[in-house]
Order: structure tokens, then C-alpha cells, then sequence
């Protein structure tokens, strides 16, 4: 069963995370994706059968392939245990993981694309080619970032905030990750669901794809290598 709380406080963080102030919004969606890990190690912990049961949830709906949106959804569902998927029939881009993480997937992929789509318009009038490829670009770094932070707590594991010892061990924190990979595999086989591998995209403008990467390195997600808790915020939605 999802947790409410935990829920309220995530939404709190993301919606800080759209502040003017770069600082705080960094702040607050890195500390949203902790509050998560530290739930999914919570659950780990209670034992098998206060596990959350695998479903799917819509996350988007495209037209058509957008490469973009899929590589930001992919590395969100890779960082936050879910599998990220799309209908060649609907046009739906599907996450499948526990509900809560779905849930929180589903926001941070909202607050990553509307980040992105802001820095586009810093380069309007530079012509469809390199809006495109700005896009993927930006999007290629998230992912690699988002990537880096996941292999980052299963080689490191997760600290404490400081005031107490209550550090998680790396592989504690990879075994939360094989847990989460195999319910879902096995979900998947259950309902007769095929996934393959979309072939990567030409882009058509390498300058816009430099634009895009290095934009895309600019949105801090790394929240182990800081020191959140400075923040009297942070602090109070911290879970306890």
C-alpha cells in the first residue's frame, strides 16, 4: 500500500523543485529521489509480504516515438526501480514497478521534461534541427546522470543525514534494486507483455546536441556527494 505521507512530502519537493531559485530547486528534487531510495530500502527491510504488488501506470502519450521523453523516462525508471516502456499500439508510455514508485517516477519525469522544455525556448529562432537534437542531447546527459547516481549508491550505498548513523550499505542497496527488477520481470511474463529495443536516433544538428548535453549536466541530481539538511526545509520534510 502506498504511502501518503511519503507521497505528500515528494510533491512538496517537486513542486519546490519548479522555484526560480536553481539552488533550491536542486535541492529539493535531489531530495526527493532520496526520500524514495530510503522508502524502497524501508520496504526491503519489512520482508516480503509488506512488499507493494507490480502494476503499470501511464505515464505520457505520443504520436510517435519521441526520443527525448523516452530516454528521460528510461533513466528515471532505471534510477528509481521501475521499467520504462511504449505501445507501439496506444502511443503509451508505460512505467511498471510498485505503485508508489510510479508515482514518484511519473512526477520527476513531469518536472525533468518541463525543465527541458524551458531551455529550449533560451535557443528560439535556431531552427527545428537543432531544437531536436538540443532535446535528445539534454536528454542523453540526464540519463547518464541519472544512471551514474543509481551504479553510485550500489558501489557506495546510502549515507546518513548526519545527525544519526543510519547509512545503508551498498549491497543492501543493490539487493533492493535485483528485488524490484525481478517482481517485475516476473510480472511482465505474467501478463504476456514483448519488449524490444528502439534503435537509436540520427540527430540532425551536433551543435544542438552539444548545447542540449552540456545543459543537461547543469541540472544537479547527484544528492550524495551534498549536504541537504543545511536546508531548515529540507530538514522538516525529512522523514523521520
Amino acid at each position: 500500500m502506498v504511502d501518503s505521507n511519503l507521497l505528500e512530502k515528494i510533491s512538496k519537493l517537486l513542486a519546490l523543485a519548479n522555484s526560480p531559485n536553481e539552488h533550491e530547486a536542486a535541492l529539493a528534487a535531489e531530495k526527493a529521489a532520496e526520500l524514495l531510495a530510503r522508502y524502497n530500502l524501508s520496504v526491503v527491510d519489512l520482508g516480503e509480504d509488506k512488499d507493494e504488488d507490480i502494476t503499470k501506470g501511464i505515464v505520457d502519450k505520443t504520436g510517435r516515438y519521441v526520443t527525448w521523453k523516452m530516454w528521460i523516462l528510461a533513466g528515471i525508471a532505471r534510477a528509481n526501480g521501475c521499467q520504462a516502456m511504449r505501445s507501439t499500439k496506444t502511443g503509451e508510455m508505460r512505467l511498471v514497478g510498485t505503485e508508489t514508485n510510479i508515482t514518484v517516477s511519473r512526477s520527476v519525469y513531469e518536472y525533468l521534461t518541463t525543465v527541458v522544455n524551458k531551455l529550449v525556448k533560451q535557443h528560439k529562432g535556431k531552427g527545428r534541427a537543432f531544437i531536436n537534437a538540443f532535446r535528445v542531447g539534454c536528454a542523453t546527459r540526464l540519463r547518464q546522470r541519472l544512471e551514474e547516481r543509481r551504479k553510485n549508491m550500489e558501489t557506495k550505498g546510502i549515507l546518513g543525514d548526519g545527525n544519526n548513523d543510519n547509512s545503508t550499505s551498498a549491497i543492501v542497496v543493490r539487493s533492493m534494486f535485483e528485488k524490484h527488477n525481478l517482481a517485475i520481470q516476473a510480472y511482465l511474463k505474467q501478463e504476456g507483455v514483448k519488449c524490444k529495443t528502439q534503435k537509436s536516433t540520427v540527430v540532425n544538428s551536433d551543435l544542438g546536441f552539444s548545447f542540449g548535453y552540456i545543459a543537461g549536466e547543469k541540472i544537479s541530481l547527484n544528492y550524495l556527494n551534498q549536504d541537504l539538511h543545511k536546508d531548515k526545509f529540507i530538514k522538516q520534510l525529512t522523514i523521520q
